[in-house]
């Protein structure tokens, strides 16, 4: 199997690397000076077991790929990045896309444009920190991807996808109904990162000293995905709950990080894509409405 990644960011890169060591034929899709480094150095990658630098395979473009037949969409959704269209231009004909950005709204926009048949909708979960042009390290945490077809039908591409990426040390899954798991993702990493960006603390303070805030935003994003028809499990809340509770207290996410250091977020395609949801479908959403305004109006966001 063919695997192409677009993007050598944390996880892009890490995904990358661990494939490339496992003997995956896999090749990243990168611009500028990340391809630059690419193509020189690697990929250079920090976890357990050491740093070391990983020269896995690199082009500019999906137009430069001789053909793919599962393309990893691993870029983050921020604030005026690439354009979905943009990043799938070149796709090639038998390639399916992959998805693993954090935002609800990602696999629809990807779906959009090749179909839906053509897109796994998709969820990663870890601590991946991308610390300079191809430099990546991972603190821990789950190490797994989760995925399924859009139409939760069974699938032999995807089912070796999990083969592959399994022999490379990633726990990854073909889940049955992908949308409860894409949903209960939301429910921690947007409400984590939106709440931490507000109140500028760490996964410790908020479950702590500000737990009551914390259980309320995953609620709200409970009733969004209800009231989208994901039948999320009755005890998805508590379980959240207690996933956050289990997590690094000094823990943080990447759109907090992104958002105290003033730069490009993914706080429109994340907590935005909640208020936007819960405003189309009626759900109230005022803790998620008051961050994403109260952020947005510091300046750090346009």
């Amino acid at each position: 199997m063919r695997i192409a990644i677009i993007g050598a960011g944390a996880v892009g890169g890490y995904f990358g690397a661990l494939l490339h060591e496992a003997g995956a034929d896999v090749t990243l899709v990168a611009r500028g000076e990340t391809l630059r480094v690419l193509n020189t150095r690697g990929v250079r990658v920090s976890d357990q077991r050491g740093t070391r630098d990983v020269q896995v395979a690199a082009v500019g473009s999906l137009h430069d790929l001789d053909a793919a037949d599962v393309v990893l969409v691993a870029t983050k959704a921020l604030a005026g990045s690439t354009p979905m269209r943009e990043l799938l231009d070149g796709l090639p004909p038998r390639a399916v896309v992959a998805m693993t950005q954090n935002a609800v709204e990602a696999a629809a926009a990807a779906a959009e444009i090749v179909g839906e048949e053509k897109v796994w909708p998709g969820v990663v979960r870890g601590f991946f920190v991308h610390t300079g042009p191809a430099s990546v390290e991972y603190r821990g945490g789950p190490l797994s991807y989760t995925f399924g077809t859009w139409d939760r039908s069974d699938s032999e591409t995807a089912r070796g996808f999990a083969r592959i990426l399994g022999t490379a040390g990633i726990d990854a899954q073909v889940h049955p109904n992908i949308w409860v798991d894409m949903w209960e993702k939301a429910m921690f990493v947007t409400t984590f990162g939106g709440l931490g960006a507000f109140v500028d603390k760490p996964l410790g303070v908020l479950r702590t000293d500000y737990r009551s805030s914390l259980e309320a935003l995953m609620s709200e994003v409970d009733a969004v995905a209800r009231a989208t028809g994901v039948d999320l499990p009755e005890d998805a809340v508590s379980r959240t709950m207690a996933f956050a509770d289990r997590m690094p207290a000094a823990s943080t996410s990447s759109m907090q990080r992104d958002i105290t250091a003033g730069d490009a977020s993914e706080l429109d395609a994340q907590v935005g894509a909640i208020v936007r949801a819960g405003t189309r479908l009626g759900v109230d959403v005022r803790l998620h409405d008051l961050i994403y305004t109260g952020l947005r109006n510091r300046g750090r966001e346009g």
